[in-house]
C-alpha cells in the first residue's frame, strides 16, 4: 500500500472510532454545516405558514404579522391583500432572521471549545424554534 492510502485508512479508523465515542452522525458534521443545513430546514418550514389555521402560535403572529406590517408599510394595504407572494418571501426572511441569530450565537461561542456539543445544541435550538412556530404557547386572544 502506498502511505496515501495508509493515511486515508487510518484517518477512516480515527474517524469511526470518534463517532462510536461520541454516539453518532452529529459529531461527524462541522457545526458550520450544522448551522446552515438547521437555517435550511427552518427556511423550508416558511412553506407551511399560509396553511396554519386558526390563530398559530404567538411566534407564528410575530413572524407572519411582522412581514404583513413591513410589507404594508413599503406599499399599501390593498397590495399586501391581493400579492401574498411579497409577504411570504418577507416571512421567509423573518422566519431566518429570528433563528439564525441566535444560533449564529450559540454557533459562535461552541464550535470550537465545544464541538461535539455545538451540533445537539444546534438541533436542540432548531427543535425548539420549530415547535414553538407550529406548537407551543398558541395565541388564543387573536391578532
Amino acid at each position: 500500500m502506498r502511505t496515501s492510502e495508509v493515511t486515508k485508512a487510518s484517518l477512516f479508523r480515527a474517524e469511526l472510532q470518534v463517532m462510536r465515542l461520541h454516539g453518532g452522525v452529529l459529531v461527524r458534521l462541522s457545526p458550520t454545516r450544522n448551522l446552515l443545513a438547521s437555517i435550511g430546514v427552518v427556511a423550508a418550514s416558511t412553506a407551511a405558514l399560509p396553511w396554519v389555521t386558526g390563530y398559530g402560535t404567538d411566534l407564528y403572529q410575530i413572524v407572519v404579522l411582522g412581514a404583513v406590517t413591513t410589507v404594508a408599510g413599503l406599499t399599501s394595504n390593498a397590495y399586501v391583500d391581493r400579492h401574498h407572494e411579497a409577504l411570504w418571501a418577507v416571512a421567509l426572511l423573518l422566519n431566518v432572521a429570528y433563528f439564525a441569530v441566535p444560533a449564529m450565537l450559540v454557533w459562535a461561542l461552541t464550535r470550537v471549545q465545544w464541538h461535539p456539543a455545538s451540533a445537539y445544541l444546534l438541533l436542540s435550538w432548531c427543535a425548539l424554534y420549530l415547535a414553538s412556530l407550529f406548537l407551543f404557547f398558541p395565541a388564543t386572544d387573536g391578532p
